[in-house]
């Protein structure tokens, strides 16, 4: 007995020393995945700098506002949407989805194996599209390009599902660290947004990951957030309520962006048929609406950080407007080019745009507030702050995220109360007309559920052998009825295996298989095993899944099922029955949260 004891003990040291190094060897390759997705973040954002430098004479087109000549405008979203939509074409021939999209799609459909294809659309195509005016973000296609250069290491190294899964998140984690300088609200967005996972074995290397991000951003762009934000005050404890009021328009300025977006992708679809020209045409109808207000082209980072510095110039084609009244207008027009380029096959993120409106929101509904009650509340430049985090925050479902952002970005601790309630009301608002965010609705229009994909992973990552077995009784199947109905009734485990000579399976018999055998004691004698088995027996492989085992469950009616070798299917190991195999569908439940269920 000590001896079985000091054995077992040896066994669970030997799991606990494995489990150990597999959490070390994922954290090395975080740091890997950190470092070279810190430098992707890094180039990406250089390609957009050098296309807008090539059109308009200015790192951004913000910078580039009184010095572009008119035409610009026109040619350069036009031209870029003809080479994008030959990008698409040959990248993504059967309409692949991209970006953030793109991969919650492929961690669903291709056990997270990220599609290299997104390698074109993510570097050139998105370079191009922003650079060249379209109105979105790169941080979409700094995630993407993380996890695609995780899920390729992964792959080359054989991790399982669930180790590419983590390191996925690494390379997410990564990229939006170091876009935005701001390494705790890296790691939180992989974890909310990405894996929706918040294990202990999960959270580490992402960390490590996102840290690593930030130092590659630091090291060759310096310590300073993706743009100048003011010093916040709180003037009166009245501006809570306002505050939460800008929370809940946010909440249904993102709700309504998202609930259009496949009504335009449908009706784009109908009137621009052919995606090679598709892009080309709405660049044109962006490039129009940019010689109106130039502010919407491209991300637009510096407008937002006039509206937070409070330097807007109010002025659309030289006459000035009320500052409500242009605030209004370039939420318009930027609402109306955000989507556009985004159903219309342009590449890039929705990150920046959502801050570009939130920002607007915001400014536009303080000026209105201060204008009204100036001793009670701060200029507008602060409600552009906090809006900037609430739009997003509904936008994307992720208002830990967006908290987090703003606060490392601020670093003033005054400005946590109105962010939190503001971010809290916008989500819960957008939350309860819709489970999409900007990221999901395309998946819920193709029929992709997302979380279901990350219950599959969990699953998928537990061994039919890590499910408790029962053991079986058997008899010969030369056994007598007599002898089959006596090693029945005395186990009271519901089954009985019948075996040949050499020990293997012939059948299984069970009380269905034994009742009709019951009624004449004449045949107990005369009727063998071999007679009675059931010989057309679901089987379950000791290499198979908790997902396997519940895949087949719910398609038959039995109790339970022999696991068999995996060389050998008429060799049995064990019954695994059905309250094992849901129990341990309830402790994976526990141990991950409700993350997909939220």
């Amino acid at each position: 007995m000590i001896l079985w004891d000091t054995l077992r003990d040896s066994k669970k040291r030997a799991l606990a020393w494995s489990r150990e190094q597999d959490t070390l060897y994922i954290v090395i390759l975080a740091v890997v995945v950190g470092i070279l997705s810190g430098y992707t973040a890094i180039l990406l954002r250089f390609m957009i700098e050098w296309v807008s430098l090539f059109w308009t004479g200015e790192r951004t087109w913000e910078e580039a506002i009184q010095s572009t000549p008119w035409y610009i405008y026109l040619i350069a979203p036009t031209i870029t949407g003809f080479l994008v939509g030959w990008i698409a074409l040959r990248f993504l021939p059967g309409g692949e989805l991209r970006g953030v999209s793109g991969v919650l799609a492929d961690m669903v459909e291709r056990r997270a194996r990220v599609h290299p294809r997104q390698l074109g659309t993510e570097t050139v195509g998105a370079a191009l599209a922003i650079g060249g005016g379209a109105s979105l973000g790169r941080e979409g296609p700094t995630v993407a390009l993380g996890a695609l250069i995780a899920s390729e290491i992964g792959q080359r190294l054989n991790l399982s599902e669930q180790q590419l899964r983590i390191l996925i998140g690494c390379g997410a984690a990564a990229g939006i660290a170091a876009s935005f300088n701001t390494p705790i609200a890296g790691a939180l967005f992989a974890l909310e947004v990405i894996l929706a996972d918040y294990a202990i074995a999960t959270f580490s290397p992402i960390v490590i990951a996102s840290v690593m991000g930030t130092v590659i951003a630091r090291s060759e762009l310096g310590d300073f957030p993706a743009f100048t934000v003011p010093e916040y005050h709180l003037i009166s404890l009245w501006e809570i309520p306002a505050y939460i009021a800008i929370g809940a328009i946010c909440g249904l300025v993102a709700t309504l962006f998202i609930k259009v977006q496949q009504p335009t992708r449908a009706w784009l679809t109908k009137m621009i048929p052919d995606r090679r020209f598709r892009p080309a045409m709405v660049g044109f109808s962006i490039g129009l609406l940019g010689l109106a207000l130039p502010q919407v082209m491209s991300i637009g980072y510096g407008i937002v950080e006039d509206m937070l510095l409070e330097r807007i110039q109010p002025e659309i084609l030289g006459y000035a407007l009320p500052l409500a009244a242009f605030l209004a207008i370039v939420l318009i027009a930027k609402f109306i080019a955000t989507l556009l380029s985004a159903a219309g096959g342009f590449p890039g993120g929705l990150f920046g745009p959502a801050l570009f409106m939130g920002a607007t929101v915001g400014a536009l509904f303080g000026d209105i507030a201060h204008g009204f009650s100036p001793s009670y509340s701060e200029s507008y430049g602060a409600y552009a702050l906090v809006a900037c985090g609430a739009l997003t925050a509904a936008a994307l479902h992720a208002p830990l995220t967006v908290i987090l952002i703003v606060f490392e970005m601020t670093a003033n601790y005054n400005i946590m109360l109105p962010l939190m309630a503001a971010c809290s009301v916008a989500t819960m608002i957008t939350r309860s007309f819709s489970h999409a965010s900007v990221f999901t609705e395309v998946l819920e229009e193709r029929g992709i559920d997302a979380d279901w994909g990350l219950e599959q992973s969990w699953m998928r990552s537990v061994s039919v052998e890590k499910i408790p077995w029962l053991a079986i009784p058997r008899v010969s199947e030369h056994a007598r009825l007599q002898e089959l109905k006596q090693v029945y009734t005395g186990s009271g485990k519901g089954c009985v295996q019948v075996i040949d000579d050499d020990g293997l399976m012939v059948g299984i018999v069970t009380f269905a298989d034994l009742q009709k055998w019951l009624i004449d004691p004449t045949l107990d004698q005369v009727v063998v095993a071999s007679e009675v088995a059931n010989r057309q027996v679901q089987v379950i492989s000791e290499s198979d899944t908790l997902l396997d085992a519940i895949n087949i469950l719910d398609h038959e009616e039995f109790e339970q099922m022999p696991v068999v070798a995996d060389d050998n299917p008429r060799k049995v190991l064990g019954m695994l029955s059905r309250n094992a195999i849901f129990s341990t569908y309830h402790k994976m439940i526990v141990k991950h949260g409700d993350g997909g269920h939220q």
